[in-house]
């Protein structure tokens, strides 16, 4: 299988735990996501070469796993999003998240069997963020609903056809890849009742979100934010995104109205230019 908006990789069809991309970011992105049930990708050189910081020498192994392959995950993305300026690792921020390289937005995503990575040239997405999550057991739905979720975003996602299960879910996975797209452009973290779900269409695949109060000068409270959503049989997908300028919205990849087809890009777009009415 093929990462998102480009060809394989030299070497990609011997590397079965490579996966389908969720369809939750335009084509300006490019994505390379892993499965790790499907086979053991510590066999593979280059994911095992990536080193580990000093924090995760001592980490269990499947922590090691999912913080190497979110790391191989970007690197094949960044190479396919520009194969003439190769980049051989990634430093973090004080943080823990990834520095990309000057002109490129990114964001990278790991839940249990399933990691991901997006990345683009600012000049076309000004900020990206995606987000898998394995749909919650009633254990973890219960311990976690008050904490990300209200009563109202839960209603929308299952007047869109969803189970209890998987609305939390999206509401959950919704609100982090939210995170991960405003937060380097507010320069700040946020509470998951900082923004709140306000519409969910299963047919569009795609969902809004309202700014609860000001996250900064350019993202003031009541914006709008729009994502796109895939739900499968084991993970819900996310996906945020700014476009650079309002000419991201003329033209999709395909030749098509770009408003026509992501729907959800207009209300994005809102970011880059105010408060969305």
């Amino acid at each position: 299988m093929s990462p998102s908006g480009g060809a394989v990789v030299s070497g990609e069809a011997a590397r079965p735990w490579m996966a389908a991309n969720p369809a939750v970011v335009p084509g300006a992105v490019r994505q390379v996501s892993l499965r790790l049930e499907v086979a053991d990708p510590s066999q593979d050189g280059d994911l095992g070469g990536i080193a580990l910081p000093a924090e995760l020498q001592r980490a269990v192994p499947v922590r090691q796993l999912h913080f190497r392959a979110g790391r191989y995950c970007a690197l094949r993305a960044l190479q396919l999003l520009d194969p003439e300026r190769p980049v051989g690792t990634l430093a973090r921020s004080p943080s823990g998240a990834p520095l990309w390289p000057a002109g490129v937005s990114g964001s990278i995503t790991h839940t249990d069997g399933f990691v991901s990575a997006a990345v683009a040239h600012t000049t076309t997405i000004r900020s990206v963020g995606i987000d898998s999550e394995c749909i919650m057991s009633p254990e973890q739905a219960r311990s976690v609903a008050t904490v990300v979720s209200w009563p109202s975003e839960l209603a929308y996602a299952r007047d869109a056809g969803l189970d209890r299960f998987q609305a939390l879910t999206l509401v959950f996975s919704a609100k982090e890849a939210i995170f991960k797209c405003l937060h380097p452009l507010v320069g700040r973290t946020f509470d998951y009742h900082d923004v709140r779900i306000v519409g969910v269409d299963a047919g569009t695949g795609t969902f809004r979100a309202r700014v609860v109060q000001t996250l900064s000068r350019e993202v003031p409270a009541d914006s709008i934010v729009g994502g796109r959503f895939e739900v499968g049989e084991r993970w819900i997908h996310t996906g945020v995104f700014v476009p650079a300028a309002r000419a991201a919205l003329t033209e999709a990849p395909d030749g098509s109205s770009g408003a026509a087809r992501y729907p959800s890009v207009a209300v994005a777009a809102g970011l880059a230019f105010g408060k969305v009415p």
